[in-house]
């Protein structure tokens, strides 16, 4: 991430740099990166007013000013995200060495690496989602499957419902859909680990009523 010192000193370097060299030796080159990165401005922060021909400084100026007053990207170790993919570290970190997760690069095998939630996640159908959708919809399923207090009686009726929820919406027991597919959606993934572990409660809970 860059710090506010460093787009203090593009903007400084850039007025010595661009007007002295790339704008009076190439100004077609100058003209063409001028209006790209208007477009980009206009793109990433569709509600700001922008003067379609902006000069370059000016240009780079606007987007210093935009990324001090954006919004902080959260970033999520490795362990984290594994918590919230429902898999293990090590996978997510060979998720991290297939390239998957778009644009990152893991930071050494004995370092803790911190994964923005901008960063596109690869599914192995070929679909692509952000790591922050992925953390959104963590965040829904653990809301809905809140845990209240209840005697061993009605958390077994309840987790019995929760299961045949799941029945229902994929057509048969885990063992028969989601534990019989060998490539799975994140959807389906998050869907299988809360699945597996309402079946796990249940056996214990059924263990401790014998």
């Amino acid at each position: 991430m860059s710090t506010k010192q460093e787009r203090q000193l593009l903007i400084e370097k850039s007025a010595q740099i661009l007007e002295g060299t790339i704008k009076q030796t190439d100004p077609e080159f100058y003209r063409a990166l001028s209006n790209m990165l208007h477009d980009y401005i206009v793109v990433t922060n569709p509600r700001r007013s922008v003067e379609f021909r902006m000069d370059l400084i000016d240009s780079i100026r606007l987007m210093a000013e935009i990324v001090n007053h954006a919004q902080p990207v959260k970033v999520y170790t490795t362990g984290e995200l594994a918590r919230i993919f429902g898999v293990s570290v090590q996978a997510i970190n060979k998720w991290i060495d297939e390239g998957r997760f778009l644009g990152y690069r893991r930071e050494g095998k004995n370092r803790h690496n911190r994964i923005p939630e901008t960063i596109s996640f690869v599914m192995r159908t070929g679909e692509m989602i952000s790591v922050r959708e992925v953390v959104d919809m963590y965040e829904r399923q653990n809301q809905e499957h809140e845990v209240v207090e209840l005697n061993p009686d009605e958390q077994r009726d309840s987790i019995l419902d929760e299961i045949s929820s799941f029945m229902r919406k994929y057509g048969g027991t885990y063992e028969m859909t989601l534990g019989a597919k060998a490539e799975r959606t994140i959807r389906e993934d998050r869907d299988a680990s809360i699945w597996l572990a309402l079946l796990d409660e249940l056996r214990e809970l059924n263990e401790a009523k014998k």
